[in-house]
């Protein structure tokens, strides 16, 4: 029985590096010791509702920061399936965002 995999993420800010770290060590754990590994990014646009983010993001729809924090969250459990799947099968899952990236502050006055 595969030992179960690791779920690594790469968290901050926008244009901090994240993409590029993340396919790096993709590409290292991949080339240079042959394991097996599945990368993924958050929002993940070729889903139904990451559809959705993406025309948020593009200004193309005018949503809520409310609705579109729901609209994340709901993305990243489009996923879980797949994730929980290959960690299972002893896969490694390199992540570029998860959930700290989309906290929503909300301040009251």
């Amino acid at each position: 029985m595969a030992s179960r995999g690791l779920f690594l993420v790469f968290e901050g800010l926008d244009r901090s590096g994240k993409s590029t770290q993340s396919e790096r060590l993709t590409k290292y754990l991949r080339d240079e010791l042959k394991l097996q590994v599945e990368k993924i990014c958050f929002p993940n646009r070729e889903t139904a509702i990451g559809s959705t983010i993406n025309g948020y993001l593009q200004n193309k729809s005018n949503l809520s920061d409310e609705a579109i924090h729901l609209l994340f969250s709901a993305n990243r459990w489009e996923v879980s399936v797949d994730i929980e799947k290959w960690l299972k099968e002893g896969k490694h899952v390199v992540c570029d965002r998860y959930a700290f990236s989309g906290v929503l502050l909300i301040y009251f006055v």
